[in-house]
C-alpha cells in the first residue's frame, strides 16, 4: 500500500515545522464566519502527524474582504504550504489570491473541495493556479500529500500520492493517480470537542453539524453524494455528545445539520429529536435547528416530534408580522419554530426529474405531506431549481401553480436557484445532451437549456423575483385574497404586477428593469429594497382587470 512509505515513523527530521495554513472564504449570505471542511481536515492532520512535523492553522475571510487584504494577512502567517477549501462562490477570489501571491512569495498552493474537478482544473488554468489539486474526500489525501511534502523538502523523492493531481518537474505533463479513499467518520476528531474550532466563532452565530456523509439518491446536479458507495455515520454517541456541547455549553444560535438527507436512516433521526426533546424539557432554549429531509421518508411520528420542538404551539407569523423593506424571512417569519425544514422538491416535471436521477413527485402523497405538516403546524423551505433539463417554461410555472396553494395560512418559505453545472456532477459530463448553456466561471448558472431559451430563462427569473417579494413576506395573505377576487391564476397576477413595474418610471433604474435577468441573490435580497411594500399593498388592495 502506497502510505507504508509515508509512515510517521519514517517522516525525516526537520529543523522546524511545517507550515499549512487553511484559507477561507465563508458565503456572504452565511450567520457562520466559518466554513467547517477546514476545521475537519486540521483535525483529522493534527490526529495523524505530529506537531513537532506539521502545524496547521484556519483563517476566515469575508467575501466583501478584497484581494490585496486577505493576501496581506496570509503572509502575515508565514506558511510554506497554503490550502484553499474551494466552492462556487469563493472559487474565482481564490485564484485571483494564489495569483496574486505567486508574483511576490514562494509558496506551495492546494486546491481542494466540491469546486475541483479534472474537468474544472483544466478551465482555471491548471499548474499555472495551484501546485496540487486535491480531487474528492480529502482526509486522507491531505495527509499523504503533507507527508510527501515533507520529503520532498528533505530531499527525498516519492511518489506522488493517489487522487492528488500534480506535474511532473520542469513539465506540463500531468500526474494523477485515481482513488477511492474512504476515511471512516469515527477516526476523525470532533472538531466541536476536541477545541480545533476557536470559541470566537461561538459567539451568537451558527455552527454546522455533520452525521453522516453521502446521499442514498445521485442527483445529477449536486456533490452532496461524494460518489461515495453508501452513506457512512458519525457514531451517536459522539452526535448527541456534540449536540449537548453546542447547545448546553456554547449556547449557539442556531445549528445547521449539513446531513444531505437528515432522515436517511429514520431510526437515527428520531433519536436525535428526541434528544433535543429531553433538553428542552429540561428548560434548555434551543437554538434555530435547520435539517433537510425529503417528503417520502418521513412518518407522523417524526413529525410530531419535529413539531414538539417549537417555542409554542401554534405559530403564524405571517398574520402578525408587518411587512416592511427588507428580508423577513429569518427575522420574523420563522420566529418560535426553532426547527425549519429544508425540503427539496426541485420541480414537478417528471422528465425533468428522470433526467437528474430523482424520483418523480406522487403528487397525492405530497398532498397528504402538506396537510399534515399544516396540521402540525411544522414550517418548511421548499426548494426548487429553475433551469433543469427539459423544464418549459408552462411546467415550470405548472409546478409553481400546484405549489403556492400549500403556502396560504403558513410561514413556508419558498427557495429557488437556479441550476448550476457544478464540477464533477453529472450534469457537468452531459450538459451537450441537454442543449445547456451554462457560465465557466463560478457559480457556473445555466443560460439555456433543451427546455428554455436563454429569454425565457432570464423571463422567468423577474418574474420569480416579484414571486419572491410577495410570497416571502406577510403579504401573502394579501396575494391570496387577490387571487379569490380576481380568480385568476398565481403565475397571471404577477406577471401583471411585472408589466406595471416595467411601464413605471419610479422603477426604471432597478435591477429588474435594466437587467437581463436577476439571479436568486436578488431575489433573497434587494428586490425587498427596489420594489417598496407601500407600492405592492396598494396593487394587491386593487381589483384589476387582467385580462
Amino acid at each position: 500500500m502506497y502510505t507504508q512509505n509515508l509512515e510517521i515513523s519514517n517522516l525525516p527530521t526537520m529543523n522546524e515545522p511545517m507550515k499549512l495554513l487553511m484559507v477561507n472564504i465563508y458565503p456572504d449570505d452565511s450567520i457562520a464566519r466559518y466554513t467547517l471542511s477546514s476545521y475537519v481536515l486540521k483535525a483529522y492532520l493534527e490526529s495523524k502527524i505530529p506537531e513537532e512535523n506539521l502545524v496547521v492553522e484556519v483563517v476566515n475571510f469575508s467575501p466583501a474582504m478584497s484581494t490585496e487584504s486577505i493576501c496581506n494577512e496570509i503572509k502575515e502567517h508565514s506558511p510554506d504550504v497554503i490550502g484553499y477549501s474551494s466552492y462556487v462562490w469563493n472559487i474565482e477570489k481564490f485564484i485571483d489570491i494564489i495569483k496574486t501571491l505567486r508574483a511576490e512569495m514562494d509558496f506551495v498552493h492546494i486546491l481542494g473541495g466540491p469546486e475541483i474537478s479534472m474537468e474544472r482544473i483544466t478551465t482555471i488554468g491548471g499548474s499555472k493556479v495551484a501546485d496540487f489539486y486535491i480531487i474528492g474526500e480529502g482526509e486522507i489525501k491531505l495527509t499523504n500529500l503533507m507527508k510527501y511534502l515533507m520529503f520532498r523538502n528533505a530531499g527525498i523523492e516519492m511518489p506522488l500520492p493517489p487522487g492528488i493531481v500534480g506535474w511532473e518537474k520542469d513539465s506540463d505533463n500531468m500526474v494523477y493517480q485515481e482513488v477511492d479513499t474512504i476515511v471512516p467518520l469515527e477516526d476523525i476528531p470532533s472538531i466541536y470537542l476536541t477545541g480545533v474550532l476557536e470559541d470566537k466563532y461561538y459567539k451568537g452565530g451558527q455552527v454546522f453539524l455533520e452525521t453522516q456523509r453521502g446521499c442514498k439518491y445521485r442527483c445529477k446536479y449536486c456533490v452532496y453524494h461524494k460518489n461515495l458507495p453508501h452513506v457512512a455515520y458519525y457514531p451517536m454517541e459522539r452526535v448527541l455528545e456534540e449536540i449537548d456541547y453546542l447547545i448546553v455549553e456554547k449556547k449557539v444560535l442556531a445549528l445547521r445539520f449539513i446531513d444531505a438527507v437528515f432522515t436517511s436512516d429514520m431510526d437515527r433521526a428520531k433519536l436525535i429529536v428526541e434528544h433535543l426533546a429531553t433538553l428542552k424539557e429540561m428548560g434548555i432554549n434551543l437554538p434555530w435547528i435547520y435539517w433537510e429531509f425529503d417528503y417520502e421518508s418521513v412518518d407522523e411520528p417524526f413529525l410530531e416530534g419535529v413539531a414538539a420542538l417549537k417555542k409554542k404551539d401554534y405559530i403564524n407569523n405571517c398574520e402578525e408580522a408587518v411587512p416592511v423593506n427588507r428580508p423577513q424571512i429569518y427575522s420574523q417569519m420563522l420566529k418560535d419554530y426553532t426547527v425549519v425544514n429544508c425540503l427539496g422538491v426541485q420541480s414537478f416535471n417528471e422528465k425533468s426529474l428522470k433526467a437528474v436521477s430523482r424520483r418523480p413527485v406522487n403528487r397525492e402523497l405530497f398532498r397528504n405531506f402538506m396537510e399534515k405538516c399544516r396540521e402540525l403546524n411544522v414550517v418548511l423551505k421548499m426548494d426548487f431549481i429553475l433551469g433543469l433539463p427539459f423544464e418549459t417554461l408552462d411546467s415550470y410555472f405548472e409546478g409553481l401553480e400546484f405549489i403556492l396553494p400549500f403556502f396560504r395560512q403558513t410561514d413556508h418559505v419558498l427557495n429557488i436557484h437556479v441550476l448550476q453545472v457544478l464540477p464533477g456532477t453529472g450534469i457537468e459530463k452531459l450538459y451537450g445532451d441537454y442543449n445547456m448553456q451554462f457560465s465557466i466561471n463560478a457559480p457556473h448558472c445555466v443560460l439555456s437549456t433543451n427546455g428554455m431559451s436563454s429569454e425565457e430563462i432570464a423571463s422567468a427569473s423577474i418574474i420569480t423575483a416579484v414571486l419572491f417579494r410577495i410570497i416571502n413576506s406577510p403579504l401573502r395573505e394579501a396575494f391570496f385574497e387577490m387571487k379569490e377576487r380576481t380568480g385568476k391564476g398565481y403565475i397571471s397576477i404577477i406577471q401583471s404586477f411585472v408589466e406595471k413595474i416595467i411601464a413605471d418610471e419610479n422603477f426604471a433604474n432597478t435591477a429588474l428593469v435594466k437587467n437581463d435577468r436577476v439571479d436568486d441573490v436578488y431575489w433573497n435580497q434587494d428586490v425587498f429594497r427596489e420594489i417598496p411594500t407601500d407600492w405592492l399593498q396598494k396593487e394587491l388592495e386593487c381589483i384589476v382587470d387582467l385580462n
